[in-house]
């Protein structure tokens, strides 16, 4: 990135976006000086520029929730940038992930998280999955899994796949999200096995959304 090509704002000024690299949540937005770019792209930890202590600061400095780059990016009239970076536990001073988790058109103070939780969870689950694969430890049940091979993951998301069945049959809402939690789980156990990662499975659900009918090619029903 040429920073000579950057247009900073009369007080030397960038605002900066910045996105959890693997699923897209927003999760803060600060500014950076010159000086906060070149510190982030040489130590590849993301800096700003405190406007209200008038310094430059690095994400995490006292708390230990550091946002590790992994791209930037700057928009087309070079006045604003996109960092995608890797967490380091909660974004917020508050402790949530992201600082965007309240509704405008909810409750004052309701707290509600952005939808796109949900995709960091999900992928923060596969993460340890993944570990689990590379590292087995004593006493973890994923590496019990995966020590039992593919046959014993299998008949997992079978029986998963039947209480399913049974809760929804039941119309019990409890036991119908718990049963699905636990056959969501055992299907990531399953993608990890392969190395199958969550957004490739998200890429194919795009890829149908608002298609109807029949999918020729593999006689499957589209996404709507």
């Amino acid at each position: 990135m040429d920073l000579n090509r950057l247009h900073f704002d009369e007080r030397g000024l960038l605002p900066a976006v910045v996105q959890d690299w693997r699923d897209g949540t927003v999760l803060m937005v600060g500014y950076m000086n010159r000086e906060a770019v070149e510190r982030t792209l040489v130590t590849q930890s993301v800096h700003f520029w405190s406007r209200s202590r008038n310094r430059l600061w690095e994400k995490g400095e006292t708390s230990g929730h550091r946002l590790l780059l992994k791209d930037m990016f700057a928009d087309c009239d070079r006045d604003t940038l996109l960092v995608k970076a890797e967490p380091i536990g909660p974004t917020c001073h508050t402790g949530e992930r992201t600082c965007f988790f309240t509704r405008l058109d909810g409750e004052a103070g309701d707290g509600t998280k952005t939808e796109a939780a949900w995709g960091g969870i999900v992928r923060r689950v596969y993460e340890t999955i993944q570990e689990r694969k590379r590292s087995p430890q004593s006493g973890s049940y994923v590496s019990r899994l995966f020590a039992g091979g593919a046959d014993r993951m299998l008949k997992k998301v079978a029986e998963e796949a039947g209480e399913v069945l049974l809760a929804s049959k039941n119309g019990k809402r409890e036991e119908i999200i718990y049963e699905t939690a636990d056959l969501l789980f055992h299907t990531l156990v399953v993608l990890g096995y392969h190395d199958v990662t969550p957004e490739e499975i998200y890429r194919e659900l795009a890829s149908r959304h608002g298609q109807s009918g029949l999918r020729k090619d593999k006689g499957q029903e589209g996404g709507g």
